[in-house]
């Protein structure tokens, strides 16, 4: 794959890392503590508290009593951003990587482009597809098993709902959404209907909810910009800030950096468009809790023709270190932390197909401080009815592709260009990028 120079320059920042891995010979397991058990190493962005380490953990060692975990986070506010740039310098500088995550598809392909994660064919003893809900193979091989399930879905203020005499949607248009953001603001802002995040995936909403195309490139790695869902996307954003002024205006999200859940939870915003990861939010910790009840209902569709309700799907990574050499002992690991690992973690949906989602939905939302706060039912649901949407394959430049889109998105949330240019423009950066990238 020719790769374009902005990716060229972060290869060669990496170069450590290209040179430790291209000396690896087979990996056999011989790292032993001093009692005779196997020693691997976990690298991930998680603090132990958010993790629940210290119960995952205890449930690993009943099983599997010879293989000792040594847990290395490396960031303390679990910032993703920090984790991957201090993973990139662990494993240039010859750390050794034996269990490895990473929290989104286009990291993991960079990291697979890299040489960062050894292959899993060879030690994949299962039938995968009767196993789990995802797969992550690249260009024909996996490299990683999924973890958590996230799905998309929306947060509602129920307190706010019950006072504007609204129902719970359970099946709705984003038409309707803009309708209920409307009603979910206070006359004099002191509060608005919705707050989208700074994210570029929250500049597609109206793609991602299609089962097929629903990212910048279609399966075959074309430019998907010609779907009319893009132009869409940007103009419910737009109209729901300018024109209904019922969403936190964009400017005030990136000037002030604003945190989503913050904005919710505190209630700046009575809905949030997030990932499930809020799950454990909306139960309440020992930072912060709602002081209202919480209602969860369905991401939106296009049409209100369309049968199905489909939703982005996102998943935690777990891979094993191309420079491990007890890649069998730590295959046994991420086998169990994405099967029986999670359920006794307690605080994320599997994507594990045996797994029982409404008894893990239950266990998260009491687990929390105030699990009388959310409205289980409607939580349920939600995940019942949701389905996944089919991905096209992540590729390393994909990162770039959402920076620029997303620059262009930006002149037009701030009122500095008009729509027409800013999709003309955003489709010829996309082609740009992909004609840079042909191999």
């Amino acid at each position: 794959m020719k790769l374009n120079l902005r990716w060229k320059s972060m290869i060669i920042i990496s170069c450590c890392l290209l040179l430790v891995l291209a000396g690896c010979g087979p990996a056999k397991d011989t790292a032993t503590t001093a009692d005779g058990k196997t020693k691997i190493t976990f690298y991930t962005w998680y603090t132990k508290d958010q993790f629940h380490w210290d119960d995952v953990y205890a449930a690993w060692q009943k099983k599997n009593p010879d293989i000792e975990v040594q847990y290395v986070g490396l960031s303390e506010k679990s910032d993703t951003d920090e984790y991957i740039k201090k993973l990139d310098l662990a494993a240039g500088s010859g750390d050794p990587i034996d269990v490895v995550m990473v929290n989104n598809a286009n990291t993991y392909a960079q990291r697979v482009d890299m040489g960062l994660f050894a292959p899993l064919d060879d030690l994949i003893d299962f039938k995968y597809e009767d196993e789990y809900l995802a797969d992550f193979a690249v260009d024909g091989k996996r490299y990683a098993l999924p973890g958590k399930r996230a799905i998309t879905y929306v947060l509602l203020n129920k307190d706010r709902l019950d006072k504007a005499g609204l129902k719970v949607p359970t099946d709705w248009t984003w038409d309707e959404f803009r309708e209920y953001a409307k009603k979910l603001t206070a006359p004099d802002h002191s509060y608005y209907g919705v707050y989208f995040h700074t994210w570029a995936s929250q500049t597609l909403l109206e793609l991602l909810n299609q089962p097929e195309n629903n990212s910048y490139l279609k399966a075959d790695g074309t430019s998907n910009m010609d779907d009319p869902n893009f132009k869409a996307s940007f103009e419910l954003r737009y109209n729901a800030e300018h024109e209904d002024k019922s969403a936190v205006p964009y400017s005030d999200a990136i000037s002030q950096k604003l945190n989503y859940r913050d904005q919710f939870l505190g209630g700046s915003a009575s809905m949030l468009v997030m990932g499930s990861w809020m799950n454990s939010n909306i139960a309440g910790s020992k930072e912060s809790a709602p002081d209202f009840k919480v209602a969860v209902a369905p991401y939106p569709k296009n049409s209100a023709d369309t049968k199905e309700i489909y939703s982005s799907n996102d998943y935690d990574y777990y891979g094993i270190g191309a420079g491990s050499d007890k890649q069998d002992a730590s295959m046994k690991f991420i086998r169990w932390m994405t099967t029986e690992g999670i359920q006794a973690q307690g605080t994320d949906i599997s994507s594990w197909q045996k797994a029982d989602v409404s008894k893990a939905l239950e266990s998260i939302i009491n687990n929390g401080t105030h699990p009388e706060n959310v409205d289980l039912d409607s939580l349920i649901y939600t995940f019942k009815v949701s389905k996944g949407i089919n991905k096209a394959p992540a590729v390393p430049y994909l990162s770039e592709i959402e920076q620029e889109v997303n620059a262009e998105f930006e002149k037009y949330i701030l009122q500095k260009q008009d729509i027409d240019t800013t999709i003309t423009n955003a489709k010829a950066i996309v082609q740009q990028i992909i004609d840079a990238n042909k191999s």
